[in-house]
Formats: C-alpha cells, sequence, structure tokens
C-alpha cells in the first residue's frame, strides 16, 4: 500500500504506525453506526428469515439511551470523560456488552492491552456488531505486524454486510501477498458498497498500485484519473501525481511522466515523497538528456548574458592540471565572478560524483556546503576564469560532455 505524507487525512500503514492515534483518528471520524442503520430500508420478509437462520446480525441495534451516549462520545472524538462513564455504565444484553467490551478496548494505550480485550469482544459476543467491529480493529493490528494471511483470516469471519469497510482490507491483503487481481476484484467491491466511503482515495490508490504490479499501465493510469473525476479528490495532490508520474514513466510515456514528477515536486519540496520525485526527474534526465528542464530545481535568478555567437569557436585545449592532492570539497563558498555552477544536489555524494566527472575533463572542479538551503545544499562549480572568454570556453567542454551548467558569480 503507498505510504502518503501526514498530511493525509486517509489512513495509511507505515512502519511507525501509532495504533492508539488511529483509534482517536477513527473515533472523530466514522459515523455514528446505529443511525446508518436506521437509514435502511426494510427487507422483504422472506430475506429477514432468511438472514435469520443464518444467526446474522440483527439490522436496526438499539442502545439504551446511557450505551447510544458513550457510543457517540467514541466517535465523535470526546474520550476525556468517556473511561469514568463507561466504567460506571450498566449494559443489558449481548449487543450492549459488547459495545462496552469494545470501547474499553479501543481505549487502552497499549497494543498488547487492546489486542486482549478485542479477543474477548470477538469471542464472547461474536455475532454483535461491535463483535463484528472487533474482527476488523483485530486485522488491522495483524497488518501493522504484516501477518496478512491472518488478518485475512479474521476478515473472513465477519458476517455483518453493514461492515463495508472489511472489502477495502481484504483487499489491502491480497495486495500484500501479491495477489493482485484479486486485490483490484477486492477494492472494487468496496468502491462498488461504498463509493463515498472513507477509504475511497486509498482504495483507488491500492488499484492502480496493483495495475502497476501487474504492468497494466493503462489500467493503472485509468484507475487514478477515476478518482480525479470524484468532486474533492484526491486529497493526496503529491502522492497522487509521484503514482500517476510513476505509471506514465514504466509505460513509456516520459512527457506526462515529466508533468506529474514536476508538479508533485513543486507542491512541497521539503515533503519525503519530493526527495523521491527528485530522483525520478534526474532519472529521466539522464535517459532524455537536454529535452528534460530541471531548471525549476535550482532557485536562481536567470542571469544577464549577453548573446553568444550562433558558432562559437571550438573549445581551447586548457592545460593540465594536478588535482590529484586536491581536496573535491571546498571549505568555504566561492566569491567573485567567472565562475560556472554545474549542478545542486540533494545528497553529498552525488556533488562529489559530478565534481569527479568533471576534474576528469582537466577542470579545477569542487564542491561546497550551500546551508542556506537545507533540502538541497551540495553546490558543484569550477573556476574562477579569467575572463569572459575563457569561462565560455569552459562551459562549451561541459555543454560537449551533457553535463548543465551556468555561467555566475558568487
Amino acid at each position: 500500500m503507498p505510504h502518503k505524507t501526514a498530511s493525509n487525512a486517509e489512513f495509511h500503514l507505515t512502519d511507525n504506525w501509532d495504533y492508539t492515534a488511529q483509534k482517536r483518528y477513527n473515533a472523530r471520524t466514522e459515523p455514528d453506526i446505529t443511525s446508518t442503520v436506521k437509514r435502511l430500508k426494510p427487507f422483504p420478509i422472506l430475506l429477514l428469515m432468511v438472514l435469520s437462520l443464518l444467526a446474522l446480525p440483527l439490522w436496526g441495534v438499539e442502545f439504551s439511551k446511557e450505551m447510544k451516549a458513550l457510543e457517540s462520545m467514541f466517535w465523535e472524538g470526546d474520550l476525556e470523560e468517556l473511561p469514568a462513564k463507561l466504567l460506571r455504565s450498566k449494559p443489558k444484553g449481548d449487543e450492549e456488552l459488547a459495545l462496552q467490551s469494545y470501547l474499553n478496548a479501543m481505549l487502552q494505550t497499549s497494543q498488547k492491552d487492546t489486542r486482549t480485550l478485542l479477543t474477548q469482544t470477538m469471542q464472547r459476543y461474536p455475532s454483535t456488531l461491535y463483535g463484528q467491529k472487533s474482527l476488523i480493529e483485530m486485522a488491522k493490528l495483524l497488518i501493522f505486524e504484516r501477518k496478512y494471511a491472518d488478518a485475512e483470516k479474521q476478515l473472513n469471519e465477519i458476517n455483518n454486510f453493514e461492515l463495508v469497510e472489511r472489502h477495502y482490507w481484504l483487499a489491502y491483503c491480497s495486495q500484500a501477498l501479491d495477489r493482485h487481481e484479486e486485490a483490484v476484484n477486492r477494492a472494487k467491491e468496496y468502491l462498488r458498497r461504498q463509493p463515498g466511503g472513507k477509504y475511497v482515495e486509498d482504495t483507488y490508490y491500492l488499484i492502480a498500485t496493483a495495475r502497476q504490479n501487474q504492468r497494466k499501465y493503462a489500467d493503472g493510469i485509468q484507475a487514478l484519473e477515476d478518482l480525479r473525476a470524484i468532486h474533492g479528490l484526491p486529497r493526496s495532490k503529491q502522492y497522487y501525481h509521484y503514482l500517476l508520474g510513476r505509471l506514465h514513466h514504466l509505460g513509456g510515456n516520459w512527457s506526462k511522466a515529466y508533468e506529474n514528477y514536476k508538479q508533485g515536486f513543486l507542491l512541497n519540496e521539503d515533503s519525503q515523497l519530493a526527495y523521491e520525485l527528485e530522483d525520478l526527474l534526474f532519472e529521466l534526465k539522464d535517459a532524455r538528456g537536454s529535452s528534460i528542464d530541471l531548471s525549476f530545481l535550482y532557485p536562481y535568478t536567470a542571469l544577464d548574458i549577453p548573446d553568444l555567437p550562433l558558432e562559437p569557436p571550438p573549445p581551447p585545449q586548457m592545460p593540465a592540471l594536478d588535482l590529484s592532492k586536491e581536496p573535491f570539497r571546498a571549505e568555504t563558498r566561492p566569491s567573485g565572478s567567472n565562475y560556472i555552477q554545474a549542478g545542486r544536489f540533494s545528497t553529498e555524494a552525488n556533488a562529489r560524483a559530478r565534481t569527479s566527472e568533471m576534474r576528469a575533463l582537466n577542470l579545477n572542479a569542487y564542491y561546497f556546503e550551500d546551508k542556506a538551503n537545507k533540502s538541497i545544499p551540495w553546490v558543484v562549480f569550477c573556476g574562477p576564469y579569467l575572463n569572459s572568454s575563457e569561462t565560455e570556453a569552459v562551459r562549451q567542454i561541459l555543454i560537449k560532455n551533457s553535463i548543465d551548467s551556468f555561467t555566475t558569480r558568487y
């Protein structure tokens, strides 16, 4: 499952998943299930009889005023007074006992205690609404532990058709277990049953990623186009452009890939995803050369350089330099004019590699750290040169060797 930035409102599993924080998020965002049940249209009598014979949960669960208030407090995120009120509550019947047990589990601060209480709720009240919801929460814990087969087993025990969310998590498990076509089918089932659900955006990303794994790039692109057609989506715009660009890239449409990588990068240049987008842009640059314009990565004002002759003279032979004992890294920022800058990099290793490449051309290249720019601080340069003619001659050497550069002063 693709990961998202911290600003995304949807839930995504990462190695740093805070299960307690996620439970608090659920409490703020999930609807009151009893109000959802009230909106259901009556079923035919025959269907209700069949459902009863199958021991499915009763639709339209009604809680006492006290228990309904506790339920509302949880889903609305009003958790400060909930533990004390839950302790004093007097549930009646399995449905209310299951609700009390579920809320107690979800209020625990340790994963171990949450697991223990969820297990009790599942085992004691398996056919109740919150007994079934406990299966979903237990499956999420197992997914966090990467026990996808066990999580899938828990989800398959759910028989309450109201809990449509299980189809999303089943699709997640299928994807993690490399059953990509099954993942797509399960994801589509979630979208069919709950087109306005809280996992809609994640579900489209899951489908697109599954199609990428199947090398069905056009189908993945179509899934993201379907997502964009929904009003108000996507919310995670940077991830959307990252994934769409990747699908175009793998599908051979480098211009669309470049367009989406660039747009995604400019949305938030300081995010972790921006660094991945930057690497992908350089990957495109390596493959397509000067047709890929990366000038937007370098926040410099264009210099006023006089027009050059249409056919500049061939670059002169530079005198041999012995830089074998010279350090690659300059201790201080250079100053003055007639310098050439040949790249700005997010990692020192990349700056050192570019410097080494230029020294192989018999150029006095170095790099320095621009501490004022935290995201791309490593700057490669060569010079200074005696005059603008010599500076331009060196720049022509770099152009001939497919190294982008420009004349500058520091």
